[in-house]
């Protein structure tokens, strides 16, 4: 194996010594002046270390600076997610008679009445804040009197807006 690498390295410096372009910059740098032949050394070098920095180095940075931006970005998400937590979960949430939360007999009641909650959020203890846009008047008034005659949930405060014929946005808090 070492035997093969060693003629490898003989063909090739052998490749090189023959090639018209070698033989010409060589007779050239042997042509300069001393002083001429270092600062053409240094100016070798130069170029050698601004094309290292161009492909090795370069490439490492901005690959670095990636992943920080990522991991950034993953670590805001992630906080974000932490912090919303409580709205996937149970804890802190008031559990109804039927034993629910009030976010989940809230929710599974506007499925069956064809309603979407577009936002929600916790209100104290016993509350629950939600956002209605684009609902059929009709079906909103039919499902909080569902909410408060069947689970005992009531409309502490509402806000309806009208947008087009039988069509409104609502705000309201919900309370247990």
């Amino acid at each position: 194996m070492a035997n093969s690498i060693d003629n490898l390295k003989a063909n090739l410096r052998l490749q090189l010594h023959n090639s018209s372009i070698y033989k010409s910059a060589n007779n050239w740098y042997g042509q300069l002046a001393r002083k001429d032949q270092l600062i053409v050394k240094i100016l070798l070098i130069l170029v050698l270390i601004a094309l290292v920095f161009a492909w090795v180095w370069q490439p490492v940075i901005s690959g670095k600076e990636k992943a920080e931006r990522k991991f950034n970005a993953e670590m805001s998400f992630h906080e974000k997610m932490k912090e919303n937590a409580y709205l996937f979960s149970n804890s802190g949430q008031t559990i109804s008679e039927g034993g629910a939360s009030i976010l989940t007999t809230v929710n599974s009641t506007a499925k069956v009445k064809n309603i979407q909650l577009k936002r929600f959020e916790p209100d104290g203890k016993t509350g629950l804040r939600i956002w209605l846009d684009q609902v059929n008047f009709n079906a909103l008034i039919d499902w909080l009197e569902l909410l408060e005659t069947t689970r005992g949930i009531k409309v502490e405060q509402i806000s309806i807006d009208r947008v087009n014929s039988g069509i409104v946005n609502a705000r309201a808090v919900l309370q247990l």
